[in-house]
């Protein structure tokens, strides 16, 4: 008599198993709900400290350009009888278009490491992170260049005088003959731009504001 095959009672014993284990919870649609409003609240929450973050980062890379650039006018100055760079402020809008004058980006370049050969990625050092309207690709730069300074010796501090003219008025009211005046132009090294934002990148309370880097080297918010 041949014995009965007992190798499908495993499988008998594992299927009644699970027929009468119980079912997991399934997740209601009010559950869901609440996972996911609380999911935004968070968000919520996160995203403005993320972007203030972002921010300050950001800002922090735009004053660490503008020192460097600080440094490569000074070795400019130092290579050229310390006069300062000649450059358009706006070089797409030449303040003459019959001699226009070069960008700073291309003056100052090769002192920040840029070539003529390669493209260097110190060309960033003039691209501002917070320059969203496109100035650095039109421009060549993020920053403006002083053009008041244009030429002038790094160590100057005063321009040439010019005669100011005033009217003296006296106390009853009759007008006394004009007077000319000497006046002296100064350019502070610790007040007198040297690069600076093209425009209110930088979010900052009550409004947003520049970056500038001074005659001196200094960089500050403006």
């Amino acid at each position: 008599m041949i014995p009965p095959d007992d190798s499908t009672e495993p499988l008998k014993r594992a299927q009644a198993r699970r027929e009468t284990a119980p079912c997991p919870p399934a997740i209601s649609l009010i559950e869901l709900l609440v996972v996911l409003a609380i999911i935004g609240v968070l968000a919520g929450i996160l995203l403005p400290v993320v972007g203030r973050a972002k921010a300050k980062a950001q800002n922090a890379v735009c004053v660490s350009n503008l020192r460097q650039l600080g440094i490569a006018g000074r070795l400019y100055a130092g290579e050229n009888g310390e006069r300062l760079p000649i450059a358009e402020r706006l070089p797409t809008q030449p303040a003459d278009p019959r001699n226009p004058l070069p960008r700073i980006c291309d003056v100052l370049g090769r002192y920040i490491g840029q070539t003529d050969t390669t493209n260097s990625t110190a060309v960033n050092v003039f691209k501002c992170p917070m320059d969203k309207a496109g100035l650095f690709v039109t421009e060549g730069s993020s920053y403006e260049w002083n053009t008041d300074l244009n030429g002038h010796r790094v160590d100057e501090t005063q321009t040439a005088q010019f005669q100011l003219k005033t009217r003296v008025i006296g106390h009853d009211g009759s007008r006394g003959s004009d007077t000319s005046t000497n006046v002296v132009l100064r350019f502070a090294p610790d007040t007198t731009p040297l690069l600076l934002d093209y425009r209110e990148f930088h979010p900052r309370a009550p409004k947003p504001g520049k970056n500038v880097v001074f005659l001196d080297g200094h960089v500050a918010p403006r």
